[in-house]
């Protein structure tokens, strides 16, 4: 039995509970999930920063947030009045610290491990730039361990004793499938709406505002879905979508680092260290390749008969959860 089958039966379990009690436990095994993933940055164990950048750490303890996070959010009449504002925006003001870590380390994997070879100008500029990016990594990853340090444990501990001590009234009310259905809904539209405004690769914030929207569509979507396979293949879609405008937003982030180096200033030495025009000429020819490559696959993916069946199934989804059928007993 697949991991996805046995989540299932639990996912509708949850769907058919009392909405406040059932987001209060999904929060919990969120919270849980952040707290493991936090202990490499509370315990680096005497590694140096740069020596981790290319560890995923940062990564999974970003993405546990991230989960947490949009949890709150989609659950909002449900949890935003048990988990204090001052809670809420630490937990914000964590993630963007770990965001601005984990930004400097996909952009030093972009540029050290390319997946078609440089020219060897693109690539001495590429070796300048990412060292650059390494330097950035280390300040950040030294402040999201700080922060982390000082931050998380009360935070962690602040969190739990809330969720913990919340009371709900008596009787059964409304279901945790009948509250989220319609902030499903929402999520369906905005990603849609967000996709359908793609009409050129130069959309930074178009494209950038999409694959947001796309992410959080998804993490509630692995909240809920209770229908394998077709949310198994629904949330593969989704995945794929969001890996292909993540690589086109990383394209996007390389070339704006590299514009404003390629303004010719006349009368003025170049600064040492930095390459010359024509290597970070070509490596920014290279950027702009895999930008139309990135652009191309998310353009193929929205159109494919893959896509259509994806969203038919999510559109499908919502109903689905407001009556999620019980889940059988044995006699």
């Amino acid at each position: 039995m697949t991991a996805t089958a046995r989540r299932a039966p639990e996912a509708r379990g949850l769907l058919l509970q009392p909405a406040r009690a059932a987001a209060r436990a999904v929060a919990r095994q969120r919270l849980e999930r952040t707290q493991e993933k936090a202990s490499p940055l509370l315990l680096p164990g005497g590694v140096s920063p740069a020596e981790t950048i290319g560890n995923e750490e940062v990564h999974d303890f970003r993405v546990a947030l991230r989960r947490l996070r949009s949890w709150i959010r989609a659950a909002a009449g449900l949890l935003h009045d048990t988990i204090p504002r001052r809670d809420r925006s630490d937990l914000r003001r964590l993630a963007r610290r770990a965001g601005a870590a984990r930004d400097a380390q996909v952009e030093w994997q972009w540029l050290v491990a390319p997946r078609e070879p440089f020219s060897a100008p693109a690539a001495r500029a590429a070796a300048w730039l990412a060292e650059q990016r390494r330097a950035i990594y280390v300040t950040e990853r030294e402040g999201l361990e700080r922060r982390t340090a000082e931050q998380w444990p009360d935070l962690a501990a602040s969190v739990a004793a809330a969720l913990a001590r919340a009371v709900d009234a008596p009787g059964r009310g409304e279901t945790l499938g009948a509250h989220l259905a319609p902030e499903l809904r929402q999520h369906l539209e905005r990603a849609r709406s967000a996709l359908d405004r793609i009409e050129h690769r130069t959309q930074v914030k178009v494209i950038h505002r999409a694959r947001i929207e796309v992410k959080r569509l998804r993490y509630l979507v692995e909240a809920v879905t209770a229908q394998p396979p077709r949310g198994a293949r629904a949330l593969r879609h989704l995945r794929a979508l969001q890996d292909a405008l993540g690589d086109l937003h990383d394209a996007h982030v390389i070339t704006q680092q590299l514009d404003p180096l390629l303004v010719p200033r006349r009368g003025r030495r170049r600064p040492a260290g930095r390459p010359p025009l024509r290597d970070l000429r070509a490596l920014r020819a290279a950027v702009r390749r895999r930008e139309l490559a990135a652009f191309r696959k998310a353009m193929d993916l929205l159109a494919s008969n893959e896509a259509a069946a994806a969203w038919r199934a999510l559109e499908a989804l919502p109903a689905g959860i407001e009556s999620p059928p019980r889940p059988r007993t044995r006699p």
